[in-house]
């Protein structure tokens, strides 16, 4: 072989193989930051760890995704963060050099018109993102922000037209085809819609897309039972405020709002509080409701929001500006553990006055919801604050 043309196909070897560990040494320096960042509860304890803060406060039970697209910038993936988003891809997002890695900040938009703006930090094995300014699209929900349950009692009145009408001022509102259920309805709507005043002052639904709500415990001095009927009498200071990253929101069509529920936490709670009902359950139950669970962490659980126009039927109206409720459909996987609640009961409220008439309207209310086709149910919610005095 000519020495020149050797010389040069050397050279050219040489080259290729410069080039290729230049190359390498690049994808190497890429390599080391790309990957999935989590902080999930199934997260191995030695991978890649995600500091998340969602509004100021920490979010956990999710993924970010980062992969370099070349030196300056990266594509970066939020899993599940953003509220009815599977994923949210940001795009070509500029990376600025640091000591052991890189930072990033921008502002964002989802593809349910979720607008954000957001700042981090990569290195090997470690991101924190901070995600501020979070406003999802506006809705009839956070058009009035909070809500308020319905205060129970009713109230005689009168229309112009159709005369006189007695109206409910229920929280909890049923609506069946099942005549066995809807003999039971004022029943039930009575006594629950008692017990959410009791423990819920209001629910809000923020523009970041956070459900919050004022909640209280358990009143000192009182059982299960005194409050089914009693009227509300809760003290300001009773009431407690929800942190957020809970559960999250988003509405379609202004008639459907889809509340997310954070699983990993939900998950954690059930590991902290066994009962005693946990060795009835079915095996293909379980794995129902982990299925229904797990589909609810992505999608969320179906609420239907029906504006309440007050008018009476069959001289009855329901006060109320909407009704927030779901339908069989969304909780039929749950419906074979209402056979359970009696056994997970205060033995004081078994042992009661009350405890044969509340097992028997229980066991009836379960094969009842069963086997209506036409299941409604859910809360009366006002955009003020009701008090005994304007009912």
């Amino acid at each position: 072989m000519n020495k020149y043309l050797l010389r040069n196909f050397l050279y050219a070897i040489c080259m290729v193989v410069f080039l290729t560990a230049c190359d390498d040494n690049d994808d190497d320096g890429g390599s080391e930051m790309n990957g999935i960042y989590s902080n999930k509860l199934s997260a191995p304890a030695d991978g890649d760890a995600l500091i998340l803060t969602y509004s100021g406060r920490e979010f956990i039970g999710k993924d970010v995704s980062f992969k370099m697209t070349n030196g300056n910038t990266a594509n970066i993936t939020l899993q599940g963060i953003l509220p009815g988003e599977t994923a949210t891809l940001l795009e070509n997002v500029a990376l600025t050099a640091e000591t052991n890695g890189y930072s990033f900040a921008g502002n964002g938009n989802g593809t349910n018109g979720t607008a954000f703006a957001y700042k981090g930090k990569v290195e090997k094995g470690k991101m924190t993102l901070d995600l501020t300014d979070v406003k999802i699209a506006s809705n009839q929900l956070t058009s009035n922000g909070t809500w308020y349950p319905v205060q129970t009692g009713t109230t005689n009145e009168t229309d112009p037209v159709l005369g006189n009408y007695k109206c409910l001022h229920y929280a909890f509102h049923l609506v069946t085809d099942n005549a066995t259920l809807a003999s039971l309805a004022p029943t039930l709507e009575s006594m629950v819609g008692n017990l959410i005043t009791w423990f819920i002052g209001n629910v809000t639904y923020n523009p970041d897309g956070n459900i919050t709500a004022r909640y209280a415990t358990m009143p000192e001095g009182k059982a299960i039972t005194d409050l089914l009927t009693a009227i509300q009498d809760r003290k300001e200071s009773d009431w407690i405020s929800s942190p957020i990253n809970l559960a999250s929101y988003y509405v379609k069509d202004d008639s459907e709002v889809y509340i997310i529920p954070n699983i990993d936490m939900i998950l954690s709670q059930i590991q902290q509080n066994q009962t005693k009902a946990d060795s009835a359950l079915d095996p293909a139950v379980i794995a129902s409701v982990y299925q229904q669970l797990n589909k609810w962490s992505t999608t969320g659980i179906k609420m239907n929001i029906r504006k309440n126009t007050g008018t009476p039927v069959n001289g009855v109206a329901y006060k109320g500006d909407i009704f927030l409720y779901m339908d069989k459909e969304e909780i039929e996987a749950f419906l074979p553990l209402l056979s359970l609640v009696n056994g997970l009961l205060p033995e004081d409220l078994l042992n009661g006055p009350m405890g044969p008439m509340i097992s028997m309207l229980i066991n009836q209310v379960t094969n009842s919801m069963q086997q209506a086709k036409v299941l409604e149910f859910g809360l009366m919610l006002t955009k003020n604050k009701e008090t005994l005095d304007n009912k």
